[in-house]
Parts: C-alpha cells; sequence; structure tokens
C-alpha cells in the first residue's frame, strides 16, 4: 500500500517543534499552523516553511496590522500582517471585548455588518466570507448581528448602526484602494469612523484575544442562529427615502436628460 507522504509531511509540519534560530518565529509558526482552518492560507504557510523562506515567514508572521483610517487595511494572503480569515477571527473576538467592557446593553443592541464585493481565489478569501466569520464571532457569543445579506455600499454600515441603535459596526472593504487589499473599517454608535482612543483600546483587546476562541469559525452559524437578522430591504428603503429629504434639486421622470 502506497505511503501518503505528503499528508504525514503537513502532519509533521504541524506538530513538530521549529527551529529556525529565531524564537519568536518559531512560536508564531506554531500558532499560525494550529489556528488557521483556511486550507489556502495555512499552505501557504507550509510551502514557506518547507522551503526555508524565514526571511518572508518573519515578514508574514512576526508582525500585526495596526489600526489606521478608522480600522484595519492590507493585502489579503497568509499571516499575521495581512487581511484573511485568522486575522479578521482575532479582530472581531478583540472588538467583542472592548465593546462588551463599553456596552452594558451590548447583547441587546447587536452589532452591524457589512461587505464589499473583494476576492482573492489564491487564499479563499472574500470580502463576503470575512463578514460571515465577522458575525460567526459575534453569533457565537449570543450577540445580535445585523449582518447584509448581499454587498452594500459603505454608507449603509454606518447609516444601519445609528437607525438600528446598534453599537457599532464593521464593512469589510478597502474602498478605493488596490484589488489585492482588504480592510475592516470600523464605525462607533454615532455612525462616526473610530479614533482614538478606541482605537488603541480595541487594538490592546486584539492582541489579548489572538488564539481562536470556540465557535469563532463557525459561520454556519450565519444560517442558522436566531440572533442573525437582514437589514437589507429596512436600511434601503429608509437610506433612499432620507435620502429625498436632502435633495433639493432632484430631476422629475419628465424632465429631460
Amino acid at each position: 500500500m502506497a505511503e501518503n507522504t505528503e499528508g504525514d509531511l503537513n502532519s509533521n509540519l504541524l506538530h513538530a517543534p521549529y527551529h529556525t534560530g529565531d524564537p519568536q518565529l518559531d512560536t508564531a509558526i506554531g500558532q499560525w499552523l494550529r489556528w488557521d482552518k483556511n486550507p489556502k492560507t495555512k499552505e501557504q504557510i507550509e510551502n514557506l516553511l518547507r522551503n526555508g523562506m524565514n526571511k518572508e515567514l518573519r515578514d508574514r508572521l512576526c508582525c500585526r496590522m495596526t489600526f489606521g483610517t478608522a480600522g484595519l487595511r492590507s493585502a489579503m494572503g497568509a499571516g499575521f500582517c495581512y487581511i484573511n480569515d485568522l486575522t479578521v477571527i482575532q479582530s472581531t473576538q478583540g472588538m467583542y471585548k472592548y465593546l462588551e467592557r463599553c456596552f452594558s446593553d451590548f447583547k441587546q443592541r447587536g452589532f452591524v455588518v457589512g461587505y464589499d464585493t473583494r476576492g482573492q481565489v489564491t487564499s479563499s478569501c472574500s470580502s463576503q466570507r470575512l463578514a460571515k466569520l465577522t458575525a460567526a464571532v459575534l453569533l457565537a457569543r449570543d450577540v445580535p448581528v445585523y449582518l447584509f445579506s448581499r454587498y452594500v455600499p459603505t454608507p449603509f454600515v454606518p447609516y444601519a448602526v445609528q437607525k438600528l441603535k446598534a453599537v457599532a459596526g464593521v464593512m469589510i472593504t478597502a474602498s478605493h484602494n488596490r484589488k489585492e487589499d482588504n480592510g475592516y473599517k470600523v464605525y462607533w454608535e454615532t455612525g462616526a469612523q473610530i479614533t482614538s482612543p478606541h482605537d488603541k483600546e480595541i487594538l490592546k483587546c486584539i492582541e489579548e484575544c489572538v488564539e481562536p476562541w470556540n465557535g469563532s469559525w463557525n459561520d454556519n452559524l450565519v444560517d442558522t442562529s436566531p440572533l442573525k437578522r437582514d437589514p437589507l430591504q429596512d436600511i434601503c428603503r429608509r437610506y433612499m427615502e432620507d435620502l429625498k429629504k436632502i435633495c433639493f434639486y432632484r430631476c422629475e421622470p419628465s424632465c429631460p436628460a
């Protein structure tokens, strides 16, 4: 009977101690291979390890994203410094911890999640999947989530946060940036993008919650949890109604083009 050499090798990579000569890197490699459940991003790190590409491993695994313009933005791909399934889960766990501290009624008011159409086949990473994982982390902690059922324009998320009286919201998008990028744009209860000190405090909470919790990878919750709600129709209707109120020079259907 033929031996499953590739399977044995992958198993050895997962469980073996790493001796790159850099203790920080060895620890980071072990964490990534234990925590990442996305086969494509996990394979990217395994290939780098197998080929002895320690510098690239260090670049990918030994630094984290920091909050920039009201959230996180980076290229999609494997590593703690990139946008991917694992880093979005970690970020949402940190968000949960911070919001729980800030709002005693967090589990009554809920959280809004929207997304755009970005995606990267090589990492099996898309805005829609990242939005579902964001929702899953919160649903697993009994937080009501208003998850849009299709891609939406970015303003729908802060608008929904205000109208639904949610504590905060996230839009998975990198706005006008290059197609290889994605982002995690955070809005506070006011509908405004987060600023200091919230950004620094959320980052601290993320660093305290890097190991995925039970249930954080369970994106099936998006389809099964009674706490998941789709605000699409309601928010679209209300947004357009409010838009008409502030549009003073709109052209009626009979107007010439």
